[in-house]
């Protein structure tokens, strides 16, 4: 029991000896290289007259803003995995997957999620369950409660598409927080657009199999009953119909700013903290090798509380949208009618 403790209490403190060293100096080593480029250009009177030409021929298409906006980008973020052995791959290998870094993570996160429930069924014990058995049924079971409350006895049907959106977007959150790690949910475009589109796909399937097409014209009349409520409906219908398409925007959005947000600001203090450390006397000679000041350590900690809370917000409005296109007789079968 006491060598168990032991081993746990090391690798805890390996993981933070790695948070606090490999991360900054990583980031805060990119930084000063991007830094010089940048310098480099701007005194090279040749460099910069051949970039602006170049800049003139190609025109936008060629110095788009994925591309060209994301090298000279002065928003910091943590240097990731990808980039760390973009240096040691051939040049077009190391492009391609700078460009699909966001697919390449969320691919690593779907392989470990699979591994880890297909090990979890296969050994299923129902009188000598494990600690990692126990802990996904517990979290299963919790989700499976959380939306019984909002969708009523049907949430069995939609547990398996939330129960899985909610630990994707919370494993991908938390990735971001991991040294030489890097949260997909962190990207608009790449993302979570397409989690949005995903949900609003789903949402509109069940809403035009549980209602026919009738019964979701109807709904987005407003379910008028009354001639001065079929008055309203000409109104009602493309306020509706424009509040479902925005949805799925606003879901992304909301998601990629929060997860962005976080990753920007513990970028910041880790900078931060790197350039406090230069200040120091007498480590000019070291200051390559040095991790910084772990100003970036309280907002960990607070990245645990953001990631978590921004894949239950997502999680918990897509189990709304759900349950506002429930026909009637679920409704009344909740609340016992």
């Amino acid at each position: 029991m006491l060598k168990s403790s032991m081993f746990n209490l090391a690798i805890l403190i390996l993981a933070l000896g790695a948070v606090l060293w490999i991360a900054p100096t990583a980031l805060a080593q990119h930084q000063d290289d991007s830094h010089a480029t940048t310098d480099q250009h701007a005194d090279d009177p040749h460099t910069a007259a051949s970039h602006a030409e170049d800049t003139g021929v190609h025109g936008t298409d060629a110095h788009g803003a994925d591309a060209h906006g994301a090298e000279h980008s002065n928003i910091p973020h943590m240097a990731n995995l990808v980039a760390f052995l973009s240096p040691f791959l051939p040049a077009v290998v190391g492009d391609n997957l700078a460009a699909f870094v966001d697919p390449f993570f969320s691919l690593i996160v779907i392989i470990l999620l699979a591994w880890l429930f297909v090990g979890v069924s296969k050994n299923l014990s129902a009188r000598n369950p494990g600690r990692l058995q126990m802990g996904v049924e517990m979290l299963i079971g919790g989700l499976y409660g959380l939306f019984h409350t909002v969708i009523g006895p049907s949430a069995r049907r939609y547990t398996p598409f939330l129960g899985s959106l909610f630990i994707f977007i919370w494993i991908n959150n938390l990735f971001g927080l991991l040294p030489l790690g890097h949260s997909a949910t962190s990207s608009f475009a790449t993302t979570t657009f397409a989690l949005g589109l995903m949900t609003f796909c789903y949402v509109q399937f069940y809403a035009l199999r549980l209602n026919g097409i009738g019964g979701y014209l109807h709904h987005m009349a407003g379910s008028p009953r009354t001639g001065m409520d079929w008055g309203f409906s000409i109104l009602l219908f493309p306020l509706h119909l424009l509040g479902e398409l925005i949805k799925p925007v606003s879901l992304s959005l909301r998601l990629f700013g929060n997860i962005f947000g976080e990753d920007t600001l513990v970028a910041t203090m880790v900078i931060l903290g790197y350039i406090l450390m230069n200040l120091i006397p007498g480590t000019e000679s070291i200051s390559g090798f040095l991790p910084g000041v772990p100003l970036q350590v309280p907002f960990y900690f607070l990245g645990l509380l953001s990631c978590t809370i921004q894949a239950l917000v997502f999680t918990l409005l897509a189990t709304v949208y759900i349950a506002l296109w429930l026909p009637h007789g679920d409704h009344d079968e909740e609340h016992g009618h």
